[in-house]
């Protein structure tokens, strides 16, 4: 039983390893033309540019990782002006009222927190080695 389960192994193995030879078609996006499988679908989308990345031409590993950090980085950026409009507009609406006004305070120091640390963390990787927020990994052999 074993012999014939490992024999199966092997041979299923070897079936996956040949290449079978595959068809491509080229689907037209905004950023360009990108050659695809025959089975993939050419679907119509036009992602936002984040940092010089454009998802549109070019979809690997590395474009795909510094678009969502850039994103990422975006993102909080605008939740956290977001803290800071509201926490001045509730402190605006306090009529003076300790409790509010204090509680408006708090969500204005968390939100300038957030943003420094924000920046902290792009201006860091920026200092350490600027090539760590362009992502160049090496290709597979």
């Amino acid at each position: 039983m074993k012999k014939s389960l490992f024999l199966f192994f092997i041979i299923f193995s070897l079936l996956l390893s040949f290449p079978f030879p595959m068809k491509s078609k080229t689907c037209s996006y905004p950023g360009g033309n990108i050659t695809v499988g025959t089975d993939d679908l050419c679907l119509e989308l036009d992602y936002p540019v984040f940092g010089n990345f454009d998802l549109n031409i070019d979809q690997n590993l590395n474009q795909l990782i510094a678009w969502f950090y850039y994103f990422i980085v975006g993102i909080s950026g605008f939740a956290a002006f977001l803290t800071l409009v509201r926490g001045g507009f509730q402190w605006l609406t306090s009529a003076g009222n300790t409790g509010k006004i204090s509680e408006a305070k708090d969500l204005l120091n968390s939100a300038i927190l957030g943003l420094v640390i924000i920046l902290a963390s792009f201006l860091i990787l920026k200092v350490i080695n600027p090539e760590l927020t362009t992502l160049n990994l090496p290709g597979l052999p």
